[in-house]
């Protein structure tokens, strides 16, 4: 399943099932559970993709100015 199809899947059910827990002998969660885990996860993607563009834009800054210099 696509991250989208289940947002859209997920709006689409109603309030009192989005809560209802399942598979209750392993590891017991509800739809609710997985959006909250979905919202962390991506809050926590969005955060180290925003971590790697800034170091990379750094060590860029740093490898250009080294070559400036001529080291």
């Amino acid at each position: 399943m696509k991250l989208h199809e289940f947002y859209k899947r997920f709006d689409d059910t109603p309030n009192e099932e989005r809560f209802m827990v399942f598979n209750p002998t392993s590891d017991p969660c509800s739809l609710f559970v997985i959006f909250q885990r979905l919202t962390i996860v991506r809050a926590q993607k969005k955060y180290f993709e925003d971590q790697e563009v800034h170091l990379l834009k750094v060590a860029e800054e740093e490898f250009n100015k080294r070559e400036n210099n001529g080291h």
